[in-house]
């Protein structure tokens, strides 16, 4: 899942909120020309993680890489927490599995939006579960079969499904890469169809009309310290949590105003908090995607081929 230098943050990052909902509300516009900007912001923020003692001995180029993959991946999973605050603070149905509901809503949103930026978010949240499933079994990590969330390799297969399903043409390579089965690919614009149209049946009632104001999201950074200062001053620099917010807000109608919060927990998460209503993402999850990336994402995707399955009678 190789890509280059991506789209400036600032200008898509709105775009991502109106994504899911194309087909019940207008999309924001991209400003057509933000190369430069864009540049110096990625040169910035790879600078900042080269500080992190892990990482010196990355090359500029493979920081540069670094800073696309964590930023990509911790955009998909503030996407999918925002899914659990929707759900929850819209009343919305789920059937299945919540975690895998949010899965859909980030990929489905990400998908919509069909620029280069939003379509490498999704090959690095791919790529991010593969990567979990092989440091995994390299350190030999037990495979929680009861969890809520699917397996690393199902929820990597999930997205690019979700993506071939889109397009079949346009991220055939991607199929191929991921060593994805012909004859899944087959049933993938089953899933992403599904998944589309029941996101937009759902949240077309939750649509804020233009002359309706809308509630306040906050934003909050907390403190951090040592390793975690520099992912925290990366996050602020790049607005990632107040993109998201301003638009989230501007979109839907939502019966409360709610916080997203980037804080240290002690240990790498994110989860949306219905008590409190906020949405914490934790330092400490950016600084494993980056610590994952260093260790497993410079060298060549390895994908585990998959065994045949047999053909079996539905329950």
């Amino acid at each position: 899942m190789s890509h280059g230098h991506l789209p400036s943050y600032r200008y898509l990052l709105p775009a991502l909120c109106a994504g899911l909902w194309l087909a019940v509300a207008p999309a924001f516009a991209q400003p057509a020309s933000e190369g430069d900007l864009f540049q110096a912001r990625i040169k910035e923020a790879a600078t900042k993680l080269g500080k992190h003692s892990t990482l010196k001995r990355l090359s500029a180029s493979d920081r540069e890489k670094l800073t696309d993959f964590v930023v990509g991946n911790m955009l998909f999973v503030t996407l999918h927490e925002l899914a659990h605050a929707t759900i929850g603070e819209m009343g919305l149905p789920v059937l299945g599995r919540p975690e895998d509901a949010a899965d859909s809503f980030a990929a489905v949103g990400l998908i919509r939006i069909g620029s280069t930026f939003t379509e490498h978010v999704l090959a690095d949240a791919a790529k991010g579960w593969f990567l979990s499933d092989r440091r995994d079994r390299e350190t030999d990590d037990m495979v929680a079969f009861y969890d809520e969330h699917g397996l690393d390799q199902q929820r990597a297969y999930q997205i690019v499904c979700f993506m071939v399903g889109s397009d079949d043409e346009k991220f055939k390579d991607l199929a191929t890469e991921t060593k994805l089965p012909k004859a899944r690919q087959d049933t993938c614009a089953g899933d992403y169809s599904n998944a589309a149209f029941s996101w937009d049946l759902v949240l077309k009632p939750h649509v804020r009309p233009a002359d309706q104001e809308p509630v306040k999201i906050d934003v909050v950074y907390g403190d951090a310290k040592g390793d975690l200062a520099i992912v925290a001053d990366m996050m602020r620099s790049i607005g990632l949590l107040e993109s998201i917010a301003q638009h989230t807000a501007e979109a839907f109608v939502w019966p409360k105003p709610f916080t997203l919060e980037a804080q240290s927990c002690g240990y790498p998460n994110a989860r949306w908090d219905f008590q409190a209503h906020k949405l914490l993402v934790c330092y400490e999850l950016a600084a494993d995607f980056a610590d994952l990336y260093r260790e497993y994402g410079t060298t060549p995707m390895q994908v585990r081929a998959l065994p045949a399955k047999k053909k079996r009678k539905t329950r």
